[in-house]
């Protein structure tokens, strides 16, 4: 029996790690995709929609090696509540690298448009993503969820961002010489950063989830 519950740990260690590192890549991602936009480096652009196959094959390992691990294993309470919010959490975080492909993408779309729009917005709020990913990285590796709860208003700050710049570019249209396309593409990034909050605040919750054995939604 104690030589089953060593393999078990060992393998979920190994599994919360693969979680750690699927957390760093996408706040890479996440920054990159961001620095794409600054520069308008389609050549950047490329690194990362290539590099998400490797986050996207990163999640199905994890959910597979967790799904795999709970029909040899059958663990109860702490035991499982690890092991299925280490699936929900790679889900949150490959949703959220999906996001920052997402930009990568519409920055392809709009290269050739001058930046008149302002995009100061959407960097405080990939900064503000970054943070928040740090925090419930920390929050996940350390095991502590004390501090999990400031998500909430760290999300704020980015809903906040959102509605101001979307308001400020659909406002620009009939006064810049930009075209509705391109002003919805600079909305539609505001809109992908606005769901990344969305997702880290769920990764959170996964968090309380495992501390109290309960939902919690840290939007209410």
């Amino acid at each position: 029996m104690a030589q089953n519950r060593t393999f078990f740990d060992m393998k979920l260690n190994e599994l919360e790690d693969k979680v750690v590192r699927l957390a760093n890549l996408t706040m890479r991602q996440t920054a990159t995709a961001i620095e794409v936009l600054e520069k308008r480096d389609l050549v950047l652009a490329q690194t990362v929609i290539d590099n998400d196959n490797e986050l996207d094959d990163l999640e199905l390992e994890i959910n597979d090696e967790a799904i795999l691990l709970i029909a040899k294993q059958q663990p109860v309470a702490t035991d499982l509540r690890r092991l299925i919010v280490t699936m929900k959490s790679a889900t949150d975080l490959e949703r959220i690298a999906d996001y920052a492909t997402n930009i990568a993408k519409a920055v392809g779309r709009i290269e050739h448009v001058p930046y008149v729009l302002d995009i100061k917005p959407l960097k405080q709020m990939a900064e503000q993503l970054i943070d928040m990913l740090e925090l419930a990285t920390r929050a996940y590796r350390k095991g502590e969820v004390s501090r999990v709860r400031e998500l909430n208003e760290m999300d704020k700050v980015i809903d906040d961002l959102n509605l101001q710049a979307i308001k400020q570019y659909m406002g620009s249209v009939p006064t810049m010489a930009v075209g509705t396309n391109d002003v919805y593409e600079f909305s539609n990034i505001a809109r992908y950063l606005e769901r990344m909050g969305d997702h880290v605040t769920n990764f959170g919750e996964h968090l309380i989830f495992l501390e109290k054995g309960k939902h919690y939604d840290l939007n209410q």
